[in-house]
């Protein structure tokens, strides 16, 4: 047997214990939260909407500085808000999204365009 084939073979087990007892120390890229636990109890029980806003604004809290929130967060909170009947509040969560997320940018600006008050038509009459 080769001398470094031999010393790579004594060492292993050493380096395998050492990398094993090691403590974690990397965190996650995002902070996911109860957010997917959250949504499967939403679909299996769909009057569960207000929990689940309830869950996401948790979130949300946790990470003000908007670090560690995961792509899509701001967005579906501002759905839940819009489809709770907050339309301004819900356009305000898409540009964060907007700005946290750019590749979101063309979404983010329909959703908020979708968010506006109606215009008015012809002879100040809304639709």
């Amino acid at each position: 047997m080769k001398p470094g084939r031999l010393l790579a073979l004594a060492l292993a087990p050493g380096l395998a214990l050492g990398l094993a007892c090691a403590p974690p120390t990397a965190r996650l890229a995002y902070d996911w939260g109860s957010q997917e636990g959250a949504l499967q109890a939403l679909m299996k029980h769909p009057g569960g909407l207000p929990a689940y806003g309830a869950t996401l604004k948790r979130q949300l809290e946790r990470n003000p500085d908007g670090q560690r929130v995961p792509p899509g967060l701001y967005a579906e909170y501002g759905t839940f808000l819009w489809a709770e009947g907050h339309p301004a509040e819900a356009a305000e969560w898409f540009a964060k999204e907007k700005a946290r997320w750019p590749e979101a940018a063309k979404f983010m600006d329909r959703m908020i365009a979708a968010c506006a008050p109606p215009a008015p038509g012809p002879g100040g009459a809304l639709p």
